[in-house]
């Protein structure tokens, strides 16, 4: 069985996650959990920086998350978390 990616948030997303509750903290672990269990899974859209890096999107109520992953390091690398307005 392959090894799971290694997760690394930037400080921003760290930021974000720190200022949770609990209970929406947690919610926002399992997503994450969920990406790095499978970082290959279509995401719900696309976007792409400056530089011309694909960022992957997923949206996992109440939360956006924007990620991609560095297969050639095998780390998926958050850069964004936004919270969805209901």
């Amino acid at each position: 069985m392959a090894a799971k990616p290694t997760l690394v948030l930037n400080e921003g997303a760290v930021r974000f996650a720190l200022a949770l509750g609990v209970q929406q903290r947690q919610k926002l672990v399992k997503a994450l959990e969920a990406l790095v269990s499978y970082p290959q899974a279509e995401a719900d859209f696309h976007e792409v920086d400056l530089t011309g890096r694909k960022f992957s999107v997923v949206a996992v109520r109440p939360f956006l998350v924007t990620y991609w992953w560095d297969g050639a390091v095998d780390e998926l690398r958050i850069v964004d978390i936004q919270r969805v307005k209901s």
